[in-house]
């Protein structure tokens, strides 16, 4: 038998984003505590519960970072239906680590 179990009070977790199906947005995240930059920033995208990276389908563009401590995603591109996972990852004043974790939602066009 197995226990579940949670991360509370994670940083890294980012409150869910609801998007719409066919939607075109890039996210800007600004990350806290940053001293010298932020460098060789990736990006993983997969339909929750799975563990193939769908990033390439669903993102177009370069993942981008400003000044010290934003980062820009990639826009998205052809969106389903469904609950997805974001992943942004760098290294962070030269640490390797996971910057933002972001649930997005993303609904049908015809839905509330």
């Amino acid at each position: 038998m197995t226990k579940k179990t949670s991360i509370s009070n994670d940083p890294t977790a980012a409150e869910p984003e609801f998007l719409r199906e066919g939607d075109g947005v890039a996210f800007v995240i600004p990350v806290s505590g940053v001293v010298t930059g932020i460098t060789s920033p990736t990006m993983t995208f997969y339909k929750e519960g799975s563990t193939t990276d769908l990033v390439s389908t669903y993102f177009t563009g370069s993942l981008t970072v400003s000044g010290v401590n934003t980062v820009t995603t990639s826009t998205t591109q052809n969106l389903k239906a469904g609950n997805w996972i974001l992943s942004v990852n760098g290294t962070v004043d030269g640490l390797v680590q996971n910057i933002v974790t972001i649930p997005i939602i993303i609904k049908r066009r015809s839905e509330r």
